[in-house]
């Protein structure tokens, strides 16, 4: 079995160095690493002098979404993951990819665990969110749209590209996410490793995973323009359209409270009167907000002992 790896990459991407050495190469496995590089010559050439058995492909300068969908097409493995620069792949992962997916050729994305964690000032790692339950990583609607997307932790068989196509780069915030629904909704075959497979760090030069104040994120307003258009396409199950409906009333209310503590309050105004007019069940939808904290927070980390969750995860939940 041959697993590639697409690793993105800038001349700033601080923790490349990390993100590649995380990679196992021992095992019944054939390994392939492409990273796709945005920038300086000069970064790529010293890349490929430290790592040559890493492919290092030129990016188009057209961000990270074209340049995932780049690596995609030079992919030449059976299972393919993205492999963020600032994140890490677990010891392990790739082994027990090769022992499951042999087992079962009909499943063409497995999934595995995966944990948020930061570094504090003491340079210890504390862990701020577990995502081990397999309620939580299951690729479902609720968790897709709901919880974190988990796509590095999420083998997909080349199969899966040719079947739904490739990463959308008309939804460059949330290109993850907007590619995992349409997995879900073509109904394409998932099972889990059962094992942890992506470490995902926030810091403050991440695009989606940060606390930064006085930020809004712009992927809510991408969030409400995918389920709009997915509400929009015929055929969609009546179930599914009230479920993005009510998903894209609950990214619209994020969005206008973000834009409230950023300070932009004839922004905010200015959206909730146009979602009044344009859907008069608006504030009926966000009420969906309340079921839908729990799966959002599920498995939360307090500040503490370093790698220490003072929440535990529940099971059942």
């Amino acid at each position: 079995m041959l697993i590639s790896i697409i690793t993105l990459a800038v001349d700033s991407s601080k923790y490349l160095g990390e993100a590649i050495d995380s990679v196992e190469h021992a095992g019944a496995f054939d390994l392939e690493h492409l990273v796709v590089h945005d920038g300086d010559d000069a970064f790529a050439d010293a890349l490929r002098q430290k790592y040559p058995a890493i492919k290092v492909l030129k990016g188009r300068g057209e961000g990270a979404t074209a340049a995932a969908a780049l690596g995609v097409d030079a992919a030449t493995g059976d299972f393919i993951l993205l492999l963020h620069s600032d994140d890490r792949l677990c010891p392990g992962a790739l082994a027990r990819l090769a022992v499951e997916a042999a087992a079962r050729p009909d499943v063409k994305i497995w999934t595995g665990r995966a944990r948020i964690f930061r570094t504090l000032p003491d340079a210890h790692e504390a862990t701020v969110r577990s995502m081990v339950d397999r309620e939580l990583t299951l690729l479902s609607l609720d968790n897709v749209c709901d919880a974190a997307p988990l796509l590095s932790a999420r083998f997909c068989h080349r199969t899966v590209f040719s079947q739904i196509g490739n990463f959308d780069s008309t939804f460059s915030e949330c290109s993850d996410r907007e590619f995992l629904l349409r997995a879900v909704l073509a109904g394409v075959s998932e099972a889990s490793l059962d094992v942890m497979v992506s470490e995902m760090r926030m810091h403050d030069g991440s695009r989606t995973i940060q606390h930064r104040s006085g930020w809004v994120p712009p992927y809510l307003a991408e969030h409400a323009r995918l389920a709009e258009q997915w509400c929009a396409r015929p055929g969609v199950a009546r179930r599914t359209r009230r479920f993005l409906r009510n998903w894209r009333a609950r990214e619209m209310l994020r969005l206008l409270l973000h834009q409230c503590r950023a300070g932009e309050w004839k922004q905010a105004a200015a959206g909730f009167l146009a979602e009044e007019l344009k859907d008069p069940l608006w504030l009926c939808r966000i009420a969906t907000v309340m079921a839908v904290q729990r799966r959002r927070h599920h498995g939360q980390y307090e500040p503490g002992t370093p790698g220490r969750p003072l929440v535990q995860e529940a099971s059942n939940q």
